[in-house]
């Protein structure tokens, strides 16, 4: 009685396993193809911070500053006296 009652509940739980490991491998290819785009959006990301990094340091080259603080009618360069020189304090 006790073999045919072990039996009987080997037999319902084998399916059970069976769908559990199906659910398991479908939540895993998921994850596998959530984790493809999430790294191919980091990569993107990546690359917009490098052409963003490149841009700003076009932007800041002393010659170009230089150049648009002659274009523009706005600036004028400073009197000696208006310069004003910080210097960091030793502790």
């Amino acid at each position: 009685m006790l073999k045919k009652a072990i039996t009987f509940c080997f037999l319902l739980l084998f399916p059970v396993f069976l769908c559990l490991n199906v659910w398991q491998s479908f939540r895993y290819q998921q994850l596998q193809a959530d984790l493809v785009t999430l790294q191919k959006k980091q990569l993107d990301l990546i690359e917009k911070n490098k052409r963003a990094l490149a841009a700003v340091a076009v932007y800041s080259s002393p010659s170009r500053v230089g150049a648009l603080a002659e274009d523009s009618p706005d600036l004028k360069k400073a009197d000696a006296e208006d310069i004003i020189l910080l210097q960091k304090g030793e502790e």
